[in-house]
């Protein structure tokens, strides 16, 4: 066996070990989590699910002073102008599917903490047409009164097809 043949076999080994040990369906199923990341998933995990029909639940999640900014854009979008423009698209019709996030990180500092995750969102428009919606996302979180609150949000809209870098 040559020593080109021998570094390649080694290089792939090595390489598919990487693939799965770093994988981040694989971290997902692995993590364990702290009671406050714990309750941190739990306040995020489920999205948008069934804004439709209790959208006061939905946006309770989020601080009152909430701001939402869009990687690219030049400002934040303040908490009353985003769900306005929300509950407008959902009283046109549009409608959550389903809603899926995978979380990278949660980092729990005393009463603050940053939850890193990527989401699928799958809406049906308005005009029935679908709509799929990748992106990741960060939230600065709070607690109040023993609860925590969505802060701030940080939103990069990901092409579906984009590679992740590592």
């Amino acid at each position: 066996m040559s020593y080109l043949s021998v570094a390649f076999r080694v290089r792939g080994t090595v390489l598919a070990a990487l693939l799965l040990f770093c994988s981040p369906s694989l971290a997902q199923e692995k993590q364990e989590w702290t009671p406050e990341q714990q309750a941190i998933v739990d306040l995020l995990k489920n999205g948008p699910m069934n804004i439709e029909t209790n959208f006061e639940n939905w946006e309770d999640k989020y601080h009152e002073e909430w701001t939402v900014w869009f990687a690219g854009q030049p400002t934040v979008r303040q908490k009353p102008a985003h769900m306005e423009r929300v509950r407008d698209y959902i009283g046109q019709g549009a409608k959550v599917i389903s809603y899926t996030a995978q979380f990278a990180d949660i980092s729990v500092i005393g009463n603050t903490a940053f939850a890193r995750f990527n989401a699928i969102e799958e809406l049906r428009n308005p005009d029935g047409s679908p709509r799929t919606v990748y992106y990741a996302g960060t939230d600065y979180l709070v607690k109040v009164d023993g609860q925590w609150k969505v802060r701030a949000t940080t939103v990069a809209f990901t092409p579906q097809d984009e590679e992740s870098e590592e």
